[in-house]
């Protein structure tokens, strides 16, 4: 995609923004040569949430079906993103370019299964130009220029010999991701290298929503894992085990590779990644 001229819609279905970081944000995408548009009630606050859900709802939806919006920016996470999945538009009527990460990640199914979206899992405007590092920007410049991506260097958690797997790249947040199992809107992820990450969750809190994606049958098919960051994700006082020895333990029942080191989620690297993209891990490395 060539960026300059591109119309940018902020929207924020869920969290309230801090629009000091977001104003940051908005200069970095001009000096892209991006032109941007803020939504109606992405200033309001209603509770916990950036306004009513009926207002967070249509924001999204009018960037959706705006003809000269090409690429629907997300605010900032937190949580709300799920009261806007009724208030999707039935088809995107042209190609549109949808990012976020974190609490959006309730939305990238829906997204990613209509024609004309393109999801990509990056750093939303309340921290992409102050809490990520240059190298989470560059990897966001690139991916919304459909530039080809350097391999990623990852450790090897479960799996033995020297695997090739291709899949098409799915995952998100943890917690998210659980909250809409057994639901419509419930993560598929057959075929899928999968990509996990996950904040301010205690160790027993992530166990719990791994067993009820393991539970729901959200994993089945899935060909290979791949651990992101886990931000502010305690153990318990003196634990002998990891995080990862924890989260290996409730994946290697898929029998499939299991990874760590892609360097996204809520640290200061968030690299970018298109949801649905083809993927090869081989070598030790995310190749796309």
């Amino acid at each position: 995609m060539k960026l300059a001229g591109k119309t940018v819609a902020v929207v924020a279905p869920a969290g309230v923004p801090d629009m000091e970081h977001v104003e940051h944000s908005i200069a970095l995408l001009e000096s892209w040569g991006l032109r941007v548009q803020v939504g109606a009630h992405v200033r309001d606050r209603y509770r916990y949430h950036a306004g009513k859900h009926e207002d967070r709802a249509a924001d999204l939806h009018g960037a959706l079906t705006d003809p000269s919006v090409d690429i629907v920016w997300i605010a900032r996470g937190g949580y709300g993103s799920v009261y806007c999945l009724h208030a999707l538009p039935p088809e995107v009527p042209c190609a549109k370019t949808v990012v976020g990460f974190s609490d959006a990640t309730a939305l990238f199914g829906a997204l990613h299964g209509m024609p004309n979206v393109r999801v990509i899992h990056g750093p939303t405007l309340n921290g992409l130009a102050t809490k990520h590092d240059d190298a989470s920007r560059d990897s966001m410049l690139a991916e919304l220029r459909e530039e080809r991506a350097a391999p990623v260097p990852l450790q090897r958690l479960h799996g033995s010999g020297t695997p090739r797997v291709e899949g098409l790249l799915a995952g998100g947040n943890i917690t998210v991701l659980a909250s809409l199992a057994g639901t419509q809107w419930q993560a598929r992820c057959d075929g899928a290298i999968v990509l996990l990450e996950d904040v301010t969750e205690f160790a027993y809190r992530i166990d719990r929503s791994m067993m009820q994606l393991r539970e729901a049958g959200v994993f089945d098919g899935a060909r290979a894992f791949v651990l992101g960051d886990f931000i502010r994700c305690p153990l318990p006082d003196n634990a002998d085990f990891t995080l990862h020895d924890m989260l290996v333990d409730l994946l290697k029942p898929y029998d499939v590779p299991i990874y760590a080191g892609f360097p996204f989620g809520h640290g200061s690297r968030n690299h970018a990644w298109t949801y649905g993209a083809h993927a090869v891990l081989e070598g030790d490395q995310l190749v796309r």
